[in-house]
């Protein structure tokens, strides 16, 4: 009796042993992937130091039912959402889809999933869903595919707002060098835009105050269809130590 009982014992010390030392089983049909958090920790960890910045866009426009000539705008950035735009024309750049946020996807500010992985433009992409906690976002979620090589980068991304607005970005990069610092950051970026159909000022993201040319907002009120921004970024200075008086303004 006493020794059928040691080998009870015996067995199940293996067999808890062998449970804990097993790797976890995949589902049957289920595509491991990578951990998303980890992947954009990675992705945002090279911009943690990237307080503020200056650049110079040069945009084409092609929205319906509104004629926008080409312009040139100064754009300012400083931690952590604050943006202002100076330029002599009319601007529509959608905050969401045409503007740098370093920490836009910071996994502590998102709830992120991985989706599978695609052939975008003949390079391998990782394709994520990435869910904004904030309840203040004017973004229901976004696509965002991440590939490019080690490290890897944000290539292209898909947005759709509250409102129904669909923006589909596309991002090439070039690198900065400042001092002893370098910074990959955009080159060119195309924002494909759809517009819901009879949806009084479908993406309210134009009209923030972001933008100081308000006289010509009104007209972005009832665009239904779709459009295009084609913007190209030039001279980037960094850390320039922005005053905060000009994101008042």
């Amino acid at each position: 009796m006493k020794s059928h009982t040691v080998l009870s014992k015996i067995i199940l010390v293996i067999l808890l042993f062998s449970s804990a030392a097993a790797p976890a089983q995949v589902a049957p049909g289920a595509t491991p992937g990578p951990d998303p958090r980890q992947v954009f920790a990675e992705l945002v960890k090279p911009y943690r130091n990237l307080n503020d910045y200056t650049v110079k866009i040069h945009a084409k426009v092609s929205l319906p039912t509104i004629r926008v000539p080409d312009f040139t705008a100064t754009l300012y950035f400083k931690k952590p959402d604050r943006f202002h735009i100076e330029t002599k024309s009319f601007a529509p750049i959608p905050r969401n889809s045409g503007v740098f946020n370093p920490s836009q996807f910071d996994p502590e500010k998102n709830r992120i999933t991985y989706q599978r992985a695609e052939n975008l433009d003949g390079t391998r992409a990782d394709l994520y869903r990435v869910e904004p906690l904030d309840s203040k976002s004017q973004v229901r979620y976004y696509n965002v595919w991440v590939g490019g090589g080690i490290p890897g980068r944000i290539l292209q991304v898909e947005n759709l707002s509250f409102r129904g607005t669909k923006g589909l970005v596309k991002l090439s990069y070039g690198t900065v060098a400042q001092g002893t610092e370098k910074w990959l950051l955009p080159e060119n970026v195309h924002v494909h835009l759809t517009f819901p159909e009879g949806a009084p000022n479908p993406d309210s993201s134009f009209t923030t105050k972001d933008n100081p040319f308000s006289r010509g907002m009104g007209r972005l009120d009832e665009i239904s269809g779709e459009g295009d921004i084609h913007i190209a970024y030039s001279d980037w200075q960094v850390n320039t130590g922005l005053d905060d008086r000009l994101f008042k303004k």
